[in-house]
């Protein structure tokens, strides 16, 4: 392996990593703190939050960043104990290996990202690029003949392993990414924050509350006999709406328990497909089947379902409208979709002319009491924002 590659390789590598590095911290945040705003989310087409909330945004449940601190760290340790004097080398041979299967894995990120989700991320085209300059990099480099790697991969492991330096890095490597993966927050850690979160500081109660007095209110039109009226327009194909659902559920649950009849929680449908809203010019790819599945949920209600149904498409979101309707014959003994879709598809359009005439932008968007919200708050302030409700209404305060 030449030096000149051998650094090329090394710094690509380190910057990857680094790249890595961001992209985990980012969707760190994005599991435990409802509130976090990723710096990479410049409009609705670069968004880094939608990526990684998407379904290709984990394997197994392991973050798809944490696979790119892997190959990167492992690439960078094979570059800086490369041997550099130009001369034919198995070290080079494992990298272009290495090299290929990472190209072919951002290949097909990189689709799904583009084409599937029609999103981009900054921090993964950043990666993309890498691990792009890198195959290309090993591929001029003057390298054993690749079948002959198998054979002698367990001595060349037993060689480097059997110099202390080597092995000291090896073993820390190794041990930092069993550490990072298996102490990584998993998806649904903002559920189970919502459910052990504490009350917050009495200054900031203090400032919430002094702030939510001065919110202004608008008339949703809804007859209840609640005290508090939540609202939320919904997509079930919205990454976000799913990690909100998660996240604000046992708060609500808690409530019911508590405050029995006392907050009511309405949803309202807002699908980003054409075919059913018609305050939106195009249907964003991953939504084929939001129309679908709004009717589902509705198809569901009526049979008392409606918790199982919206627990699959929450947790099948990118899917098609096929898959959406086989699972409402399974779950629901639905025979004739398309004939219950066809009774559902007004009520559907009667929510999504409110949220035109409310100016809905983004899902979700949600309304306590006529209090609207587009920036998600954290489990304990939409927690505190209810008990408000609810005390105004003990009082008969307006």
């Amino acid at each position: 392996m030449s030096p000149r590659g051998r650094w090329l390789v090394l710094v690509l590598a380190l910057l990857g990593f680094g790249l890595a590095v961001e992209a985990s911290w980012v969707h760190y945040h994005l599991l435990t703190d409802p509130s976090y705003i990723s710096p990479c989310d410049i409009n609705a087409t670069f968004s880094c939050s939608e990526v990684y909330l998407s379904r290709f945004g984990t394997v197994w449940g392991v973050p798809v960043a944490l696979g790119g601190l892997v190959w990167f760290g492992l690439v960078a340790l094979v570059a800086g104990f490369a041997r550099a004097d130009g001369q034919p080398s198995a070290s080079a041979g494992y990298l272009f290996a290495l090299s290929t299967i990472g190209l072919a894995v951002v290949l097909y990120l990189a689709y799904a990202s583009f084409v599937v989700l029609d999103k981009k991320c900054v921090l993964c085209l950043g990666q993309y690029a890498c691990v792009g300059g890198i195959f290309l990099a090993t591929s001029f480099m003057h390298t054993e003949s690749l079948t002959r790697l198998p054979a002698r991969l367990a001595r060349d492991l037993r060689a480097t392993f059997s110099r202390p330096a080597t092995l000291s890095v090896a073993v820390l490597y190794a041990a930092a990414m069993v550490a990072v993966i298996l102490l990584f927050p998993k998806e649904g850690a903002l559920a189970a924050q919502a459910a052990t979160t504490n009350a917050p500081p009495a200054d900031a109660v203090q400032a919430f509350t002094e702030a939510w007095a001065k919110q202004p209110r608008v008339d949703l039109g809804i007859k209840s006999s609640a005290a508090v009226v939540i609202v939320k327009f919904n997509d079930y194909e919205c990454p976000t709406c799913r990690v909100m659902e998660e996240m604000y559920r046992p708060i609500l649950d808690k409530f019911a328990k508590s405050n029995p009849g006392q907050v009511d929680y309405v949803m309202k449908d807002w699908p980003w497909n054409a075919a059913c809203n018609f305050n939106t010019a195009s249907t964003i790819h991953g939504h084929e089947a939001a129309c679908d599945a709004a009717a589902a949920a509705r198809m569901a209600r009526d049979r008392g379902k409606y918790q199982e149904m919206s627990d699959w498409l929450f947790a099948n979101q990118g899917t098609t409208p096929a898959a959406v309707r086989d699972a409402a014959q399974r779950l629901l003994g639905v025979t004739d979709f398309d004939a219950e879709y066809a009774k559902k598809l007004p009520d559907i359009r009667r929510d999504i002319a409110d949220g035109g005439v409310l100016q809905i932008r983004g899902t979700p968007t949600f309304f306590i009491n006529g209090v609207r919200f587009d920036q998600l708050i954290q489990p304990q302030y939409f927690e505190l924002a209810i008990q408000l409700e609810l005390a105004k209404k003990k009082t008969g305060s307006s």
